[in-house]
């Protein structure tokens, strides 16, 4: 059984189990459980050396009263009651020498017996259950693994040409505006537009053909990974089912005493122990390391055009210089989604029609009126004018 291991990160979709690799904690769950058998039995080990200590002081210091007592000259029933006292103790010294026998012979060789039963080997592979499990979860991601890559390359072409595009784009615009350039050369810029809006579409299909590709796998590919984790809940089930039993028969050793302020703390140790549930760790587990992970399902990622900090200095000295207002204003529609960082911004979704009031400045930038009437600047390459 697998010691509880530390809260998850702050983004667990990234160390998902379904993501390439992420596995391997379900892998190396048998070693950790294979170590847990070995710290179990070197802590009670100890343990029992305590009780055999402590069983010997006990021993050692009845002794010692008692033929002191034995010289003092007291008689009847208190010399009695003070010598039942070390009675007693000889009898609790003998029953805490039999705990540390038994803790070392009865329960740790139970452990050790069952832990080499438990973890057979495979040769140069370590334990045949982390082999055949990494064998079969690898097996099942590798298709997956080679769609995501391919799914991945296609998004970074799909982006590469959606900034081409948006570099024509501009480009056109610049030249649309300097009414010195021939028209011959404002063509050719028209037309190297049009194919990268032509190359940017064609990469967008391949993108979503590699997305639908991936997407119509993901329930074979989560079929298969459940099913082989499956299997590792059943060993850790029985793993976890067996140290139960184990804790529960070393309380049945350690639990000596009809004292009430005694009982009270093996009795809530025992509560302790018999709150151990294996559906309880299986569902932690599963939704910390397995299935039940959050995870962020690959989807069609839209590219946004860069945005120009704003150089408020600069504009409010260009605004005082002069102040270009548009009468009426021009109604333009928002390409994108778009969310103010300052208070003088503007913030509106893709589709969105309000009022352009000033002209694009020097820093692409322009002064707009939402349906609101909120004012504030907005990224002028975020916009087209509306028909």
């Amino acid at each position: 059984m697998a010691s509880l291991p530390k809260e998850p990160p702050e983004d667990p979709k990234k160390e998902s189990f379904w993501m390439p690799g992420k596995y391997v904690n379900t892998v190396h769950r048998t070693e950790h459980s294979y170590q847990a058998c070995n710290d179990l039995m070197a802590c009670f080990v100890e343990r029992a050396k305590v009780e055999k200590q402590y069983a010997q002081q006990l021993s050692q210091w009845s002794s010692k009263w008692k033929s002191i007592v034995d010289s003092r000259p007291l008689y009847g029933s208190l010399m009695r009651a003070w010598q039942c006292f070390f009675t007693s103790t000889e009898r609790l010294s003998e029953l805490h020498s039999s705990i540390s026998q038994s803790l070392v012979t009865d329960e740790g060789q139970r452990v050790k017996t069952w832990q080499k039963k438990t973890f057979p080997r495979k040769i140069f592979c370590g334990f045949k259950e982390s082999y055949d499990n990494n064998t079969s979860f690898s097996r099942a991601q590798k298709p997956w693994s080679k769609k995501l890559t391919k799914l991945e390359s296609a998004r970074v072409a799909y982006h590469k040409c959606c900034q081409k595009e948006q570099a024509a784009m501009d480009k056109e615009k610049q030249a649309n505006e300097n009414s010195e350039m021939s028209p011959e050369k404002k063509q050719k810029i028209m037309e190297a537009r049009e194919r990268a809006t032509e190359e940017k579409e064609k990469t967008r299909e391949r993108y979503e053909k590699m997305l639908e590709d991936v997407s119509s796998y993901t329930p074979r590919y989560m079929e298969e990974m459940e099913a082989i984790f499956e299997q590792s809940q059943e060993e850790e089930k029985k793993r976890i089912s067996f140290l139960r039993e184990v804790f529960l028969s070393i309380h049945s050793h350690l639990d000596i005493t009809n004292n009430e302020s005694v009982k009270a703390v093996y009795s809530e140790l025992h509560d302790t122990l018999m709150a151990i549930n294996d559906q309880d760790d299986l569902k932690w587990w599963k939704n910390n390391h397995g299935p039940g992970m959050p995870t962020d399902w690959p989807k069609i990622q839209e590219w946004l055009p860069p945005v120009k900090k704003l150089n408020r200095k600069k504009r409010d000295q260009k605004r005082k210089e002069s102040r270009p207002v548009m009468i009426g204003g021009v109604k333009v529609r928002a390409l994108y989604d778009y969310v103010g960082e300052e208070t003088d911004e503007l913030s509106f979704k893709s589709g969105e029609v309000f009022l352009k009031v000033e002209e694009e400045d020097d820093q692409g930038w322009c002064r707009g009126v939402l349906s609101t009437g909120k004012e504030g600047f907005y990224p002028a390459n975020y916009v087209e004018v509306a028909e």
